[in-house]
């Protein structure tokens, strides 16, 4: 880990960036921050993720040393101010990867791997392990798949048989769910240091990889798309079922609502690129704030003599 820090010091040292920016930043000390804020670097973090302890012995201290903290989580600026006294955060939502999460057109093998009536990409928890066991308990019949991580195949026999080994990333991410006649969203429940899942990454990425998204219900979440237009909300596990049972049977309502849901993404703004203009509009604002004291000159010595 310092050698980690000391080769991160090392290269601002050398290149002199303008902006130092951290996506996450598990492995980042609080010092390393300061040590390359001192170069005139502004320094910002994009943090995806709830918790902090839960994560790294690190996050914590080092989200104070940042110019400024983007976070996913709408209730953590109000965490860091209240619980820290760090008031230069505010929250900026996921978003998709244009280039990734778009329509693909799936060989045989891709629809022998990936096609199924339910897929969920993504890890476990114990909300998201309970509606998943509500939906097979209910829908027998229904082929529905996991991928993500392993706990999945140990949580218990139900899961097991469904998880599919692996996790699912990019171009084969986008092909899962292309394949999944329904795609669900569900919700990490949270932890106590900072905050529970509102939307995730998965609310945008579905809808512009142009799969079905059945996502749970919260009001940031019904911000972003029309519910029953452009992707379907879902309240618990028994709204769940019945909704599944309901867009399993009407193929081409299913169809028309992912379209709409795609053109959403496009529409409004939800890819990495618009929120990549925010994050360089937010340096520039701080870089404008740190200027005059930067421009302040010292005398030179000539300047400081004074002639009678």
């Amino acid at each position: 880990m310092k050698e980690f820090n000391a080769a991160l010091i090392e290269c601002a040292a050398h290149f002199k960036p303008d902006l130092f920016f951290v996506f996450k930043g598990a492995h980042v000390f609080a010092e390393t921050i300061h040590e390359i804020r001192n170069s005139a670097t502004i320094a910002i973090q994009f943090y995806p993720d709830t918790g902090f302890d839960t994560h790294s012995p690190y996050l914590k201290k080092a989200a104070l040393a940042y110019d400024w903290f983007f976070t996913t989580k709408p209730d953590q600026p109000g965490y860091l101010l209240s619980k820290l006294g760090y008031a230069s955060s505010s929250f900026l939502p996921h978003a998709f990867d244009p280039e990734v999460h778009t329509p693909t057109s799936l060989s045989d093998k891709d629809t022998e791997d990936y096609a199924c009536d339910i897929g969920f990409a993504g890890n476990i928890s114990a909300k998201k392990y309970a509606m998943v066991s509500d939906v097979l308990k209910s829908l027998p019949n229904a082929k529905l798949k996991i991928w993500g991580a392993r706990a999945w195949g140990a949580a218990a026999r139900i899961t097991a048989a469904n998880y599919q080994g692996f996790a699912v990333w990019g171009a084969e991410y986008a092909k899962a769910i292309a394949a999944s006649r329904i795609n669900l969203g569900l919700l990490f429940e949270g932890n106590p240091d900072g905050g529970r899942d509102l939307i995730t990454a998965r609310t945008f990425e579905i809808p512009a990889a142009g799969g079905f998204m059945l996502h749970e219900c919260t009001e940031e979440a019904m911000q972003y798309f029309e519910d029953g237009k452009e992707c379907v909300f879902f309240d618990d596990a028994g709204d769940l079922v019945e909704k599944i049972r309901y867009y399993l049977a009407h193929e081409e309502e299913r169809r028309a609502i992912a379209a709409a849901g795609r053109a959403r993404c496009l529409s409004s703004g939800y890819s990495v690129d618009d929120r990549v203009r925010t994050i360089i509009d937010k340096y520039h604002e701080l870089r404008a704030a740190r200027m005059p004291a930067e421009n302040v000159t010292a005398p030179t010595a000539r300047q400081g003599i004074r002639h009678g």
